[in-house]
């Protein structure tokens, strides 16, 4: 037989403390669960906001050729054409360079061109970079760390949009944003975790994508020295990859407010899997 103790004693004997006890103990779950309750919301709106930057990302790259057809892609070649504005609207320089990458199995890039009468040369062997003027070895630490600048970053350029996919790259979807020309975009914000790539917890990202094809209308780029806007004028596909044909870069406040036309780019002679020999991405000491 179980004995209970009558209830009624047991408050009549000390009902302060225990109401008390009562009334903390309650307050105290009220508040666990307040905080869990918004604990559990947070969460719930970075995954939402991620699954929406990833869904982006996805259709882009669906868009723009597929990542299958992208990944099985060994090598890529092409001619840049760059020109330089001054403040003013004069044509300062035209140089065309040429850019040969090596996709696959590992990254490895040469980008060459003439410059009145100097031969320039960027050579990285994905371990290494370096910058040749004439054929010599520039050693100086501006020189190195233009040749590993240069050749990443224009190989991350080209790439687009399948290099969000790359390890390091943290995504925000931002939502619907319009442009100054009246475009309504989709904008997406990409920065990367310390130590992705050569400039990683460095520069913050900002890219516009169309509302129908998920191409890129334009980005802006905050680098930590300053701020650069660039329009993605046309596109051209490369066996079934969509490439960036011409894009034009502006000087910019960080209200993403145009200065001047800096610089046109135009890619020409784009080729994939083209045979790409190993001394390319050598240099002779």
């Amino acid at each position: 037989m179980i004995l209970k103790a009558p209830t009624s004693l047991i408050f009549k004997k000390r009902p302060s403390f225990l109401l008390i006890l009562l009334t903390v103990l309650l307050g105290m779950g009220c508040k666990d669960d307040s905080k869990k309750d918004s604990t559990a919301v947070q969460i719930e709106a970075a995954n939402q906001d991620l699954s929406e930057a990833e869904k982006l990302v996805d259709e882009a790259i669906n868009h723009s050729g597929g990542m299958s057809n992208w990944a099985a892609k060994k090598t890529l070649s092409y001619t840049k054409n760059i020109q330089s504005y001054d403040s003013t609207g004069t044509l300062l320089r035209t140089v065309a360079q040429a850019h040969k990458y090596r996709l696959k199995p590992s990254f490895k890039a040469n980008i060459s061109w003439e410059q009145d009468g100097i031969k320039h040369e960027i050579i990285n062997n994905g371990g290494q970079a370096w910058k040749l003027v004439n054929g010599k070895i520039q050693d100086d630490e501006a020189s190195v760390n233009t040749a590993w600048n240069s050749s990443f970053g224009s190989q991350y350029m080209v790439s687009m949009p399948f290099k969000l996919k790359a390890p390091g790259t943290i995504l925000n979807y931002e939502g619907i944003d319009t442009l100054s020309n009246n475009r309504k975009v989709h904008k997406l914000k990409v920065t990367y975790e310390k130590g992705a790539g050569s400039s990683g917890g460095m520069h913050t990202w900002h890219y516009f994508l169309n509302m129908d094809n998920y191409q890129f209308e334009a980005n802006f780029l905050d680098h930590g020295k300053g701020f650069s806007y660039t329009d993605y004028e046309t596109f051209v596909e490369v066996d079934g990859i969509a490439v960036t044909k011409e894009r034009k870069s502006y000087g910019s406040n960080e209200n993403m407010e145009t200065t001047y036309l800096k610089t046109i780019y135009s890619n020409s002679d784009i080729q994939f899997d083209v045979e790409l020999p190993e001394e390319l991405f050598k240099v002779n000491n």
